[in-house]
């Protein structure tokens, strides 16, 4: 079904190249022990939610400094825009609101990593995210191009991206990547069907957690076997991750740089600037946002 199954077994046998902190991966030793009825496993008892695992996942990316628990929310949101994004080019390949969603969602990542610079708040505009809820509520109802056996894939792809733009505010990010998540690891937002469904779930706890965290691309995309032109598609997910982490990296050499202590990472070392080394082949243009890919 999947393409990612051995290497995501050997995140999953060897924690210690996950470059987490050790509480993670405490936690991570014990829900590699659990089975989940959500996720259609023989071996499950009913004894333990997954939603209660994911939510204890999520609050353990937190930290004390609300700005990067924000970004660390938005880059997981990233990633699995990205993974989702083949599902809705396939079914509705005019629409370009997933696009325009995540080129957003990047502008906001690096408008929060700027902000920090000029020791400013920069503050979501309403407008904006509103209307793109509304356009995504449209979009249920526009014309769908290939023959589609369950509308719930189509329905539940479309739900990621309108909880993707409410991660945006980060009062609602915690619950909105919930639902993400309800919608692509027991939904059909990635792929329909019950089969697969725990390797999808260790791909996001053993490499998109990590990734998170770190704020850097997974080791490998998640691409459904028989997709066509997955190359490309694992190319350009990794590019527009590897883009942004180039300049994550570049404003922590600013943040080091400077005299006050005022900015909204006090403390720059939480992320650690040898963490983006796998970014440093792309060169670095310029600190205003572009869009991550037109």
């Amino acid at each position: 079904m999947v393409l990612i199954v051995k290497e995501v077994r050997n995140l999953k046998t060897d924690l210690s190249q996950l470059n987490i902190p050790e509480k993670i991966q405490i936690l991570f030793n014990k829900i590699k022990l659990e089975h989940y009825e959500e996720l259609y496993e023989e071996d499950s008892d009913g004894t333990v939610s997954l939603e209660d695992t994911l939510q204890e996942v999520l609050i353990s990316l937190s930290d004390n400094n609300e700005s990067l628990t924000h970004l660390r929310y938005l880059w997981m949101t990233l990633i699995l825009t990205l993974v989702v994004e083949p599902t809705l080019k396939y079914y509705q390949p005019k629409n370009l609101l997933p696009k325009h969603i995540i080129n957003l969602i990047a502008n906001r990542f690096i408008t929060i990593i700027n902000s920090s610079i000029n020791n400013t708040k920069q503050y979501v505009g309403e407008f904006s995210t509103e209307e793109f809820l509304k356009a995504i509520s449209r979009n249920q109802s526009s014309s769908i191009e290939k023959e589609i056996a369950n509308f719930q894939i189509l329905d539940e792809a479309l739900d990621v991206f309108y909880n993707a733009i409410k991660v945006i505010n980060y009062d609602q990010s915690l619950q909105s990547i919930l639902n993400i998540l309800d919608d692509c690891l027991e939904g059909y937002a990635i792929f329909p069907g019950s089969y697969g469904r725990r390797e999808l779930f260790d791909w996001w706890l053993f490499d998109v957690v990590p990734a998170s965290y770190n704020l850097l691309p997974p080791k490998i995309f998640y691409v459904v076997e028989g997709v066509k032109n997955k190359e490309e598609i694992r190319f350009r997910q990794t590019q527009l991750l590897e883009k942004i982490s180039k300049e994550i990296r570049f404003a922590l050499q600013e943040l080091a740089s400077k005299k006050h202590n005022n900015y909204i990472f006090s403390t720059p070392s939480k992320i650690s600037s040898r963490l983006f080394k796998k970014s440093s082949k792309i060169e670095y243009q310029s600190k205003i946002p572009k869009l991550a890919y037109s």
